[in-house]
């Protein structure tokens, strides 16, 4: 279910026959996080960018229209995606990296490295 980020927009869904209502406002809440905040190009563009710096030329590996095969990657990336696709995001496609994967592979790798507009918000990442 998607809500809008407008003020005061809610959605209601029943759960065993209880009505619960939520807002963009109780997310925030409950999360700490704002929300609203516009999703920009140059995010995407970062993230295009990381998965470039992480598969060098010389390297081998399987692509494919969806992402790059985890089983070749190079040690300690396989291993390292391996863990953010199960453990961090609880995803059940542990075969295929995608380029936001890229992002939070280099982001938890090299955070105090990485210029602070090219940083990633990992809270906003993991909601």
């Amino acid at each position: 279910m998607a809500l809008n980020s407008q003020i005061g927009v809610s959605a209601t869904t029943m759960v065993r026959g209880l009505a619960i209502s939520i807002s963009s406002e109780l997310i925030s809440k409950v999360t700490t996080l704002p929300l609203g905040i516009q999703w920009r190009i140059e995010d995407n563009t970062n993230s295009v960018i990381t998965k470039k710096n992480f598969i060098t030329a010389d390297e081998k590996h399987i692509e494919d229209k969806n992402g790059v095969r985890r089983e070749s990657l190079s040690y300690p990336w396989d291993k390292g995606a391996y863990h953010i696709l199960k453990y961090i995001l609880c995803e059940g496609r542990l075969s295929v990296v995608y380029v936001y994967h890229f992002r939070l592979l280099h982001e938890v790798t090299f955070r105090e490295e990485l210029p602070q507009a090219q940083r990633l918000s990992v809270p906003y990442f993991l909601l």
